[in-house]
């Protein structure tokens, strides 16, 4: 697989991520606050109190770059999809340090971070062949003419 498959598969995990839980959380904030990831792990529920605005926000938040993941998916043009693992990133990365100083339950420890970390390492691991790719498709800088 190319370097644009590899960006396309996962933009398409990205999207997949991102979309899922966001339009979980805008379309039904009580259901995903208490049920979030299941019913009987509730992680959501553990900083309370319930708030309807903040829950749907929270979707929309990540619903936001679900349109930019899927032009992405079409052309995966390095600037593109840069912007889109950046925007992932800025949401991620600080979202999942404040659950790292702030773990409330051990039972299920594995699975918080394996759904916290997932998109971080992906959008991380992803910038590294899209800025190769930006590379290889700039034009060979030449060399001034002498004279």
């Amino acid at each position: 697989m190319g370097t644009t498959g590899v960006l396309r598969v996962g933009c398409a995990l990205l999207v997949l991520l991102q979309v899922g839980v966001g339009l979980w959380a805008a379309l039904g904030p009580e259901a995903f606050f208490s049920g979030y990831p299941t019913r009987a792990s509730g992680w959501v529920a553990l900083f309370p109190p319930y708030n309807e605005h903040l829950v749907r926000d929270y979707g929309l938040a990540l619903l936001q770059l679900g349109p930019l993941a899927l032009v992405c998916l079409k052309a995966p043009e390095p600037a593109f999809v840069a912007a889109l693992l950046i925007g992932v990133l800025l949401f991620h990365l600080p979202h999942g340090i404040y659950h790292e100083l702030h773990v409330v339950r051990t039972d299920d420890l594995v699975w918080q971070r394996l759904s916290l970390w997932t998109p971080v390492v992906l959008a991380a691991g992803l910038l590294v062949p899209t800025w190769r790719l930006a590379r290889s498709r700039r034009p060979e800088a030449t060399a001034p003419a002498a004279g």
